[in-house]
C-alpha cells in the first residue's frame, strides 16, 4: 500500500519562535522557526498570501500555479455547504459501497481506513468496508474529507453535486476555475502510467475515465488491486506529483476568507473546518479553520484564525521541493502558520522569511 507519508497527509499542530539561524546552516524544520528559515532559503518554491488580524498583508508569488494536494477540498466543502443551504439533507444515508466506488484499495495513505475506524465500521486491512450495503450519514463523508483527507469522500461529493456546482461555489468564494480532477483517477494514473496522456491538459480527463472504469468494471477493479502488489517507488511518485492538480495561493486564500466570512453559511463550515481543530486555537482566539495537504515533496495549508468580535487572520501557504527530512516535520509547519496568524512577532517573522 502506498504510504501516507508519501501520498497524502493532513498536518497536525503547535508554537513558534523568531530567532534566525546563520544562512549557511541547514534549516531545522523540527521547529516553527525552522520552517521560516526553510521558506527564506526556498522562496522560488513558495506561494503564499496572508493577512493578519490587524489587516497587514504579505504576498509572495500568490498567483504562481503550484500543486495543491488536499487543500483543494475546501471547494468540495463549500459546494456541499451551499447544497445544504438549498435543502440537501446532511443526514441522508449513503451506502458504503457507493462511497468506496471512488476508493481504489489505497493510495490515500490510510485516510479512508482512518475514517472507517472512527465510524466503527468493520473493514479489511486495506480499508474496505466488509458490508458495502451498510450506510452512513452524508455529513460523515464531509467530515472524513476534511479531518482525515479522505479522497473517496471528495470524489463522491464531486460526483454527487457535479462539477458545475463545485465551480460555482469556488467562484462564489473568489476562486475561478479550480482544478477539480478526480483523486481516484490520479491514483490510478500513478498505478497505470500507460494511460497518462502526452499533453498535461488531457490528464484530468484521463483520470476521470479511469475512475469511471474503477467504479463500474469489476474486472478493472481486480487489475487495480493487482497493481498495488508492485506499487511505484518514490521517484515515480515524485514525477507523478509534478502533474497533479495545481492552483494559486491567491485562490486558496480567497476561498478560506469566504468560508470564514459566512458566505456559505456557518453551520456546516464550522462543524467541519473548525470544530475538529479545537486543539489548534491560540490563546484568546475563538476558532481555527484548517485544511492541509501533502504529496511527495509537496506540503500545503490553508487556515484562518478567528477572534471574538469578528476579527480574522487567513493564510494560504504552498511549498514545493520539500525534502524527506523536512517532510516529517508537518506539526511545526502548521505551528509556524498559526504563529504568523496569531502573533505580531510570528507575522513579522513570516514577512522576513518571504522578503529577505
Amino acid at each position: 500500500m502506498l504510504s501516507r507519508r508519501t501520498l497524502l497527509g493532513s498536518a497536525a499542530l503547535a508554537g513558534a519562535a523568531t530567532l534566525a539561524v546563520p544562512a549557511t546552516a541547514r534549516a531545522d524544520t523540527s521547529t516553527p522557526q525552522g520552517w521560516f528559515d526553510w521558506i527564506a532559503r526556498h522562496r522560488d518554491q513558495v506561494g503564499a498570501l496572508a493577512v493578519d488580524a490587524d489587516g497587514r498583508r504579505v504576498a509572495h508569488r500568490p498567483h504562481a500555479p503550484q500543486v495543491l494536494a488536499s487543500t483543494i477540498k475546501v471547494v468540495h466543502l463549500a459546494a456541499y455547504a451551499a447544497a445544504v443551504e438549498h435543502g440537501l439533507n446532511p443526514d441522508e444515508p449513503v451506502r458504503l459501497g457507493d462511497w468506496e466506488a471512488f476508493y481504489p484499495f489505497g493510495g490515500d495513505g490510510g485516510a479512508h481506513l482512518s475514517a472507517l475506524r472512527e465510524l466503527g465500521i468493520p473493514h479489511t486491512d486495506r480499508g474496505n468496508a466488509l458490508d458495502p450495503d451498510a450506510t452512513v450519514p452524508l455529513d460523515r463523508l464531509a467530515r472524513a474529507m476534511i479531518v482525515f483527507s479522505d479522497n473517496a469522500a471528495a470524489d463522491y461529493l464531486r460526483d454527487r453535486l457535479g462539477d458545475r456546482a463545485l465551480t460555482a461555489a469556488a467562484a462564489r468564494g473568489g476562486w475561478l476555475r479550480p482544478d477539480l480532477r478526480s483523486f481516484c483517477g490520479e491514483v490510478l494514473l500513478l498505478l497505470f502510467p500507460e494511460f497518462l496522456p502526452r499533453s498535461p491538459a488531457l490528464r484530468p480527463a484521463a483520470g476521470d475515465r479511469l475512475a469511471r472504469r474503477f467504479a463500474t468494471e469489476p474486472a478493472f477493479r481486480d487489475e487495480v488491486l493487482a497493481r498495488f502488489q508492485t506499487a511505484p517507488g518514490a521517484d515515480a511518485q515524485v514525477a507523478w506529483t509534478r502533474g497533479h492538480g495545481r492552483g494559486s495561493a491567491a485562490g486558496l486564500f480567497a476561498m478560506h476568507r469566504a468560508l470564514a466570512s459566512g458566505r456559505f453559511g456557518e453551520t456546516v463550515v464550522r462543524r467541519h473546518l473548525e470544530e475538529p481543530f479545537a486543539a489548534l486555537v491560540p490563546p484568546g482566539a475563538a476558532a481555527v479553520a484548517f485544511k492541509g495537504g501533502s504529496l511527495p515533496r509537496v506540503l500545503t495549508a490553508g487556515m484562518t484564525v478567528r477572534w471574538p468580535g469578528g476579527r480574522a487572520a487567513t493564510l494560504a501557504l504552498l511549498l514545493d521541493d520539500v525534502a524527506d527530512a523536512d517532510f516529517a516535520h508537518q506539526g511545526p509547519f502548521v505551528r509556524a502558520g498559526l504563529a504568523a496568524l496569531s502573533t505580531r512577532e510570528g507575522f513579522d517573522g513570516f514577512v522576513r522569511a518571504l522578503r529577505g
